[in-house]
């Protein structure tokens, strides 16, 4: 009884992490690839914050640009105002 209320403590304990990392979900494989996930993390973001930084300068400067390649200036905006921890939605038409 008391070894089943620890079990599930645990299991809640670990799916608070993992709805915030996915790499830390208890099925997402060996601790090499969660541990490889953490570390990447960073420059994970540091990517998606450049992005965004260059997507607002494309929109000041040149929006024909972002029509031209499928991509409406609105849609830009609104991923240009995202966290940077926020993962990129921008999808081209």
């Amino acid at each position: 009884m008391q070894s089943q209320a620890l079990r599930t403590s645990a299991q809640a304990a670990v799916s608070g992490p993992a709805a915030v990392i996915p790499a830390l979900g208890p099925t997402s494989g060996s601790n090499g690839l969660r541990i490889r996930a953490l570390l990447n993390l960073p420059a994970t973001w540091w990517q998606r914050s450049r992005f965004r930084t260059e997507l607002r300068a494309d929109l000041r400067e040149n929006p024909e640009l972002l029509r031209d390649i499928g991509i409406g200036v609105h849609e830009a905006q609104a991923e240009a105002s995202r966290f940077f921890w926020e993962a990129v939605n921008l999808q081209r038409r």
